[in-house]
């Protein structure tokens, strides 16, 4: 939103305006709406994935319980090994540390910490994301994660939080794309050396090395004829009260 202001307007004799000059100003309301529109599509995202959620916290906790089940009936029939004792206690870590990383991944998706940089692993970003939407697309809507991510990338400094909604964003496109039927979601990283032409431009090229992300699937694809809408705010091919997109 940005605020249009003519300051001055001078006139010729013949009363045809000669010259004017105009202030542009971000409205300061503008980035508190870009700021509410980013916690609403990221609250409503959390509501979408509440399945996915529950199933990769139920898993490891089914884990324990039944672990936990198996270590009291040995003890009272005396039939715990040593060597038993310590692959459940291993068991029963790896469960805890798995749901623990869920709880964290969703506190980082939903806190409200736009903007706020950090040196992060930009494959552990797309994990995260990833986390968050795995049962649904496998479980609900037939569809395959495939992941093709490069093992070379160093840290970056970046929102984690912000680059995480992105992806998931992405992702439910993607599998809206693909509806009914499902099919496949690819999520790519790879390393763009310095000097590398971008989307095969000789014009556009990267100053220094740059880490990409992509998100493919194997929908039907973006109509040419509203190509050049796809990046304004509120256009949307879905149908009223099914998100943006």
């Amino acid at each position: 939103m940005v605020d249009i202001k003519v300051d001055t307007a001078v006139e010729t004799p013949e009363q045809a305006v000669e010259n004017t000059v105009v202030r542009a100003n971000n409205h300061p309301k503008s980035n508190q709406i870009n700021e509410a529109l980013t916690r609403i599509q990221r609250m409503a995202g959390i509501g979408v994935l509440t399945a996915s959620v529950a199933h990769e916290l139920n898993t490891p906790l089914s884990i324990i319980t039944a672990t936990c089940s198996n270590l009291q009936h040995e003890v009272e029939d005396n039939s715990l090994s040593m060597a038993q004792l310590l692959k459940y206690i291993e068991m029963i870590e790896q469960s805890a540390w798995r749901a623990a990383r869920t709880v964290e991944v969703l506190r980082n998706y939903s806190y409200d910490e736009a903007g706020q940089t950090a040196v992060t692993d930009l494959n552990m970003i797309i994990e995260d994301a990833l986390t968050l939407v795995r049962h649904q697309f496998q479980g609900e809507y037939n569809i395959h994660i495939q992941k093709e991510l490069a093992d070379d990338f160093k840290t970056i400094v970046c929102d984690h939080n912000g680059l995480t909604q992105v992806l998931i964003n992405l992702l439910l496109n993607a599998r809206d794309a693909m509806l009914p039927d499902g099919g496949a979601v690819t999520v790519k990283s790879w390393v763009l050396p310095a000097g590398s032409r971008l989307n095969g431009s000789e014009n556009q090229k990267t100053a220094v090395e740059t880490y990409a992300v992509s998100v493919s699937d194997t929908g039907s694809g973006i109509d040419p004829a509203i190509m050049d809408k796809i990046y304004e705010p509120f256009f949307t091919t879905k149908p009223q009260g099914k998100g943006t997109g």
